[in-house]
């Protein structure tokens, strides 16, 4: 279905109508129901794909400065991409911390915000999957680890002699095999 612009000799108007199918009389217009309007000629919409935008978005994003909140947060709000947002994302608090960042703002003066975005990140989907790759980061440096450091011990009761007065014996990482 084509898209096409129309301009009002009466009031000097232009629109756009989506016309059902090709060749369509042209409606009214829509401010003063002029039904004598001309057809524009205009210019056609070109569709990327999405590898042209994210190249695009590489390429402005390479000119922000490291470390210059400020540059960092005038290319979020110009990129458009947190028009589209989510989530903490889309939260008025995350907006008003992208707006306060570009007038100059540091991070004592954002203080305030902080508890507000803490208070809607908690419990979000989001939230808890960063919590479980955090996690799951843990467990792969702790199992991929060849054990405790050298001198590390453990105190712990001998089986046999649970519930005895007995002193607990020690193993260290040497006994255990892991030296």
């Amino acid at each position: 279905m084509p898209i096409y612009e129309y301009y009002c000799p009466a009031c000097k108007g232009r629109y756009s109508h989506l016309a059902r199918r090709v060749g369509e009389e042209a409606p009214p217009c829509p401010r003063c129901a002029n039904t004598e309007v001309e057809r524009l000629v205009s210019a056609a919409n070109v569709v990327h794909q999405d590898a042209y935008h994210e190249k695009q978005l590489e390429e402005n994003a390479s000119h922000v400065r490291d470390g210059d909140a400020r540059q960092v947060a005038t290319f979020l709000e110009e990129s458009g991409r947190l028009n589209d947002a989510a989530g903490v994302y889309g939260s008025e608090a995350y907006r008003e911390l992208i707006y306060r960042r570009q007038q100059g703002a540091g991070d004592a003066d954002l203080n305030d915000l902080v508890d507000d975005l803490t208070a809607e990140m908690r419990g979000t989907e989001d939230t808890e999957m960063a919590g479980a790759v955090i996690f799951s980061d843990e467990v792969e440096n702790r199992m991929g680890a060849e054990g405790p450091p050298e001198h590390h011990e453990h105190e712990i009761e001998d089986a046999s002699d649970s519930g005895s007065d007995h002193p607990r014996s020690r193993r260290s990482a040497e006994n255990l095999g892991w030296v």
